[in-house]
C-alpha cells in the first residue's frame, strides 16, 4: 500500500512540474502541413493553425501574442497565438493545444515581451523575434 501512495505522489509531482515547465513557440522546422492544417505533434505540446486553402510550408517565425487575464499582468493570461510566415509570404497563426488543457499561462521574465494597446484598447503583450524560444511562457494550472 505504501508503494502505491509513493508512486501516486511521484506521478502527481511530475504532472505539476510538467505543467510549470517553460515553453516557447514551435520552431518552423517542426511544423508540418497535414490535411489542410499546419501543425506540430512532437514534443510537449500540440499546436495547430486554422484550416488553410493551399499546401505550403512554414518558413520563418515572426512573433507571438499574449493576452493578460486582468489589466497588464504577466500572469494568469493566455498565449493567443504564435505567428509565422509561409514560403509564399502568407501569415499563419498556430494556437496551443497541449496534452492537458490549462486554465492560464504566464509570461517568463524574458525582455522580448512588450506591452502594447491591442484591438478595442485592450492591453496585450507581443513578442517580435526570429527565435521562438525568446517568446517563452509557462503553463500555470491544468483545468480540473
Amino acid at each position: 500500500m505504501f508503494k502505491h501512495v509513493v508512486c501516486s505522489f511521484l506521478l502527481l509531482g511530475g504532472v505539476i512540474t510538467h505543467a510549470k515547465a517553460e515553453q516557447g513557440c514551435p520552431y518552423p522546422s517542426s511544423i508540418r502541413f497535414v490535411q489542410g492544417y499546419f501543425q506540430t505533434a512532437g514534443g510537449k505540446a500540440f499546436w495547430q493553425s486554422a484550416k488553410v486553402e493551399s499546401r505550403d510550408f512554414v518558413d520563418v517565425f515572426i512573433g507571438a501574442v499574449f493576452t493578460p487575464g486582468k489589466g497588464q499582468e504577466r500572469n494568469n493570461g493566455y498565449l493567443e497565438k504564435c505567428l509565422y510566415r509561409t514560403g509564399t509570404g502568407q501569415v499563419v497563426a498556430l494556437r496551443y493545444g497541449g496534452p492537458v488543457a490549462v486554465e492560464s499561462m504566464s509570461l517568463t521574465s524574458t525582455l522580448y515581451w512588450n506591452l502594447v494597446s491591442g484591438p478595442f484598447d485592450q492591453d496585450i503583450y507581443i513578442c517580435q523575434d526570429s527565435q521562438p524560444d525568446n517568446c517563452s511562457f509557462m503553463l500555470d494550472r491544468p483545468k480540473p
